[in-house]
């Protein structure tokens, strides 16, 4: 039970500090994902701030809730959005021809298989 718990804590621990920096200091996070803060609109500006802070702090409480409750549920919701990052980083490598960015690439494919693995490990434990 206990390797499950650290395991669903794992992915949340791994965003939380993106999280927090978009909500503290977006102009330098926004930096490390190729973006010129200061070159975007108020608009442009308040998506990122209030779409990626949302992303990256939503998770690690699912990941949170999931080790708490020791609920399968929360962190299997984790591995469904990040199967949706993996894919969508695949279209917009093929198919919009972005190429993959394997520094954001590997961590999304370790963030899907932790909560997949946190997933089979907590139903498991409840079946």
């Amino acid at each position: 039970m206990i390797l499950a718990r650290i395991i669903c804590l794992l992915p949340g621990l791994m965003l939380l500090p993106t999280g927090i920096g978009w909500l503290s200091n977006p102009a330098e996070t926004s930096a490390s994902f190729g973006f010129i803060f200061s070159d975007l609109n108020l608009a442009a500006q308040n998506a990122l701030i209030r779409d990626l802070t949302a992303f990256f702090l939503f998770v690690p409480v699912l990941c949170l809730i999931s080790a708490i409750t020791v609920n399968y549920r929360w962190i299997f919701a984790v591995a469904i959005l990040f199967s949706l990052v993996v894919l969508a980083h695949i279209i917009a490598a093929t198919v919009h021809g972005t190429g993959f960015i394997m520094e954001m690439f590997l961590p999304e494919v370790v963030i899907l298989i932790l909560s997949c693995a946190g997933t089979y490990l907590i139903a498991k434990q409840e079946n």
